[in-house]
């Protein structure tokens, strides 16, 4: 995974932090609308794993998402979530469940005293 290139709007921004930190102590979780490189809608989600240390966004709210995208002309093309003591960058299990190299993966490092966002995407 390489640092990606992704145009995320401060408004976007804060709606993904925002989620984030309403998810502590577990990481949040959510998926992005994009045009292009342009994130263009968020998608906030439960965290069906609740834990600290992983996050699976529920089907139907994956679901739901991918026709409310489909229905405003964008494509899912991305997943937001928090690490809820680390930093922003994709750990081991993150990288394992990384299985679309065209998306691009949000991580929202909470564990210092800002919020950080790491913008990632696979470069193979």
């Amino acid at each position: 995974m390489t640092p990606a290139a992704v145009h995320l709007s401060d408004d976007l921004r804060r709606q993904i932090i925002d989620h984030c930190l309403a998810g502590l102590p577990a990481e949040a979780c959510g998926l992005l609308a994009m045009e292009g490189d342009t994130v263009t809608f968020v998608y906030p989600t439960d965290n069906a794993d609740a834990s600290p240390h992983s996050y699976t966004v529920p089907p139907a709210a994956h679901y739901r998402a991918l026709v409310d995208a489909e229905a405003n002309g964008w494509r899912l093309g991305g997943v937001f979530h928090s690490h809820p003591g680390g930093p922003a960058r994709m750990s081991s299990i993150d990288l394992e469940r990384a299985l679309d190299p065209e998306w691009v993966y949000v991580v929202v490092g909470l564990g210092g005293d800002v919020p950080e966002l790491g913008m990632f995407r696979d470069a193979g």
